[in-house]
């Protein structure tokens, strides 16, 4: 059979051709941002959608820098996929924020070979995965609003026993003060004693209902869960029922783990409200438990939702009640947000609870008999190499040696009349010369008429008119030098941004002692290079 040599090569032709032009169709089909660039990174070629984002049309974009285009800027950016994929043989995918195009893309690159397998051009896709980041930090927010909800709903519960307890420091304060009226010279001392005692207590119960607000900075530390449990259980238990009686099996020397201390509080807090409230009205136990715990590779070890826990080191928080139990249907359903069993309308606890676990890389599990009662079990993983530890010592600041004086002027700025006082005799005692201002506008002024004179500022956080903040910014722009010193009732969270990469500037918070005070200065004036 003889077939015509014209036709071949018109058919050929015709099919090339089609060919081509259904490539090209696809190509611009693509939603997708696609453009092929030389080794040089000059565009060859790009799809109408690259096009369209850049605001050109598709024969205005070859020729130009990929780089020009697509990240607006004159040079190869540090992060290109298509440098890596030249220098390591490896072809990742970046995702970045072009703020010019309108949000954030996902970047992947593939080479292009030639006969000799040399890469000489690469197709570059940039997927737009703005509306997926957005989910994303709405996701996030939802679970910190979830979690700030249950810390606000935590301190309801707790109100009672904080009550309790306040009342019982006011009547420890109050009865010294009137004893020490009328007390000898002598015994003065041990009533004051007292008092400091009592007024240390209460500042420790205002640290804790701080931690569970969520108003002090997530920091996270080595923590000893034997103390965070007792700490937790003695001050939650004033509101509790006196039919309620707690167990306790805490291993001693348990390792410590590494986590944020206020969180891994509010985890401690919501298994136990939960398990008191299980008990309901009679009389009941719940257990606490406290043991090292190691799971091997060969373990078969699952938690609540059937994932298999990463073999390591964990310490194990087990805490079970002897209550109402729960059903299938309530298990099945226990860590959905929102979903409560109580008419009260808590029921954030243990969707909040399992946030923080995960966040920690923690594990859950969780066994219940609907009559009988329910016990939770959480793993934390202990820190790398940590020792066995038998109890807290905490650490007292450095004592104020025996006649060592500062010498200086600070500038005291609080809106309390009474606490300018204070600190004034306190500041005078280690030796500074004081000047005080009512809040950060006063302040201001004061420092711009007598700046030659004031060597520090020390400043609470909120006040009237200008606060700390306002007028720390304001300082910063006329001395960025000079020490500043924060002091207040609220955590440091709402000054951590600014101060902590500032090394003229610390935060001490309130109730302060002469000896914390005084190490304070002294550290700012080692670091900071402050010799007043």
């Amino acid at each position: 059979m003889v077939v015509d040599s014209d036709l071949t090569t018109q058919f050929l032709y015709e099919a090339l051709s089609r060919g081509k032009r259904e490539w090209e169709l696809t190509f611009d089909a693509v939603p997708d941002l696609i453009f092929i660039t030389d080794t040089h990174h000059t565009i060859t070629r790009a799809n109408r959608a690259m096009a369209e984002r850049l605001g050109l049309r598709p024969t205005e974009v070859p020729g130009r820098k990929c780089y020009e285009l697509f990240h607006e800027i004159g040079t190869v950016p540090g992060t290109c996929p298509f440098m890596k994929l030249l220098q390591d043989g490896e072809a990742p995918h970046v995702e970045m924020e072009e703020k010019h195009l309108g949000g954030f893309f996902e970047i992947s690159v593939s080479p292009l070979y030639n006969e000799f397998g040399e890469i000489t051009a690469c197709v570059h896709v940039a997927r737009d995965v703005t509306e997926r980041k957005k989910a994303e930090e709405y996701r996030l927010s939802l679970e910190q609003q979830l979690q700030q909800t249950q810390r606000l709903e935590s301190l309801g519960v707790l109100s009672g026993g904080i009550a309790h307890d306040f009342n019982n420091i006011l009547t420890i304060i109050l009865g010294h003060c009137a004893l020490a009226r009328l007390a000898g010279p002598t015994e003065v001392r041990r009533h004051l004693d007292q008092i400091e005692l009592a007024g240390n207590r209460a500042a420790d119960l205002c640290r804790q209902m701080l931690n569970y607000a969520g108003k002090s900075p997530l920091v996270r530390t080595e923590v000893d869960l034997n103390a965070q449990v007792r700490e937790v259980v003695s001050m939650l238990q004033p509101a509790f029922k006196k039919k309620i009686s707690f167990r306790y099996l805490i291993e001693p020397g348990a390792p410590l783990i590494k986590g944020d201390q206020g969180q891994v509080q509010q985890i401690i807090m919501n298994l136990v409200v939960n398990a008191v409230e299980a008990i309901g009205d009679r009389k009941g136990t719940v257990g606490i438990a406290l043991t090292p715990h190691e799971i091997s590779p060969e373990t078969s070890c699952r938690d609540a939702f059937g994932n298999t826990i990463a073999p390591g080191s964990y310490v194990c928080l087990e805490v079970s009640d002897d209550g109402c139990g729960m059903s299938e249907e309530t298990r099945q359903r226990l860590f959905e947000p929102f979903f409560t069993t109580k008419f009260t309308g808590r029921g954030l606890g243990m969707s909040a609870t399992m946030g923080i676990i995960r966040s920690h890389n923690g594990a859950l599990q969780l066994s219940s008999t609907l009559g009988e009662g329910s016990t939770f079990k959480i793993f934390f993983p202990t820190c790398p190499a940590a020792t066995p530890r038998s109890g807290a010592v905490p650490v007292s600041p450095s004592p104020l040696r025996s006649g060592e004086r500062l010498t200086g002027t600070v500038l005291l700025v609080d809106d309390e009349p009474e606490l300018r006082q204070v600190g004034t005799v306190l500041l005078s005692g280690l030796g500074l010369n004081v000047i005080t201002a009512c809040n950060g506008r006063e302040a201001l002024e004061v420092y711009r008429e007598r700046s030659r004179e004031i060597d520090l500022v020390l400043m609470d956080l909120t006040m009237p008119e200008m606060d700390g903040v306002e007028a720390y910014q304001e300082l910063r722009r006329q001395a960025p030098s000079l020490p500043v010193l924060f002091c207040s009732g609220y955590g440091k969270k709402e000054v951590s941004p600014f101060i902590d990469s500032d090394r003229h500037a610390a935060f001490l918070p309130k109730p302060y002692n002469r000896d914390q005070m005084h190490t304070m200065l002294r550290k700012l004036r080692e670091g900071a290079g402050y010799h007043p």
